[in-house]
């Protein structure tokens, strides 16, 4: 009978080893950990104006306001300055259509139209932009011939936007830098910013101040400039010029600047 006790125990004690040895293998736990990013986006929005950030009138239209607001704690636009805020510029631009339907209709020579491009960064990252403002090229070059065009020095004065080779009031300029499709040929003003323009901002300078038709142009150049393919002619005898302004936006991260990213830019172009 004792033996029996003996066997009967040691079974139990077996069956106990058993079981705590096979809890033992089996206590286990999972964690895991799900990463949610948001995509980002490059977005911006070219906005034209009658409006001059400090109210130049040297378009010679005297029907656009002086500026009443003073600047303060912008960074290429000096504190005291009289100037309009981004809400005013961006205000007149949703009627400027209007204006340029209006002011830009039978245009003759010595009359000009305020015209005044800023970029507004709609996108949810930084971005380098640029704006660039072509103009047919003809027999004297755009920016000094037929077109009458000025452009906005302090753009580049101010260190927003880089100058070109002519000097720090200069944009920069390269004459038949741009083909359209008909064949004609423009003459290309660029501003790049140096800086990246963060989301929700907008450029601090225009960088034109108006375009329109030079004093001294006669019936004589309108003629050549029509043969030449710069003054488009329509069936109703309407002659049009075109000037176009463009702008380009690139994301920030990953570029050491403005010059490398849109070196990027015009690679995939």
């Amino acid at each position: 009978m004792k033996k029996k006790l003996t066997a009967i125990f040691l079974c139990v004690a077996l069956v106990a080893i058993a079981i705590v040895g096979a809890s033992l293998a089996y206590f286990t736990d999972t964690e895991s950990v799900t990463n949610t990013f948001t995509v980002g986006n490059v977005k911006i929005d070219l906005i034209e104006s009658r409006f001059h950030r400090e109210g130049n009138d040297n378009s010679g239209d005297t029907s656009i306001p002086d500026p009443t607001q003073t600047a303060s704690g912008m960074k290429y636009v000096t504190d005291g300055h009289k100037a309009f805020t981004d809400d005013e510029i961006k205000a007149d631009a949703e009627k400027y259509s209007e204006y340029i339907a209006e002011r830009g209709k039978n245009m003759v020579p010595g009359r000009n139209f305020a015209k005044c491009p800023y970029v507004v960064n709609t996108g949810s990252n930084d971005a380098y932009v640029r704006i660039r403002v072509m103009a047919p090229h003809d027999y004297e070059g755009s920016y000094r011939g037929f077109i009458s065009a000025m452009f906005c020095s302090s753009a580049t004065s101010s260190g927003e936007f880089q100058h070109g080779a002519n000097g720090v009031n200069w944009p920069v300029v390269k004459e038949n830098g741009y083909t359209d499709a008909d064949g004609l040929k423009y003459d290309v003003l660029t501003f790049t910013r140096i800086e990246p323009l963060k989301p929700g901002a907008m450029t601090e300078w225009n960088v034109i101040n108006y375009v329109g038709i030079g004093e001294n142009v006669t019936s004589a150049d309108i003629q050549t400039a029509v043969e030449k393919g710069f003054i488009k002619v329509s069936a109703d005898g309407t002659m049009t010029v075109n000037v176009l302004v463009q702008a380009d936006a690139i994301q920030a991260e990953g570029f050491a600047d403005a010059k490398a990213a849109f070196a990027a830019f015009d690679a995939q172009a």
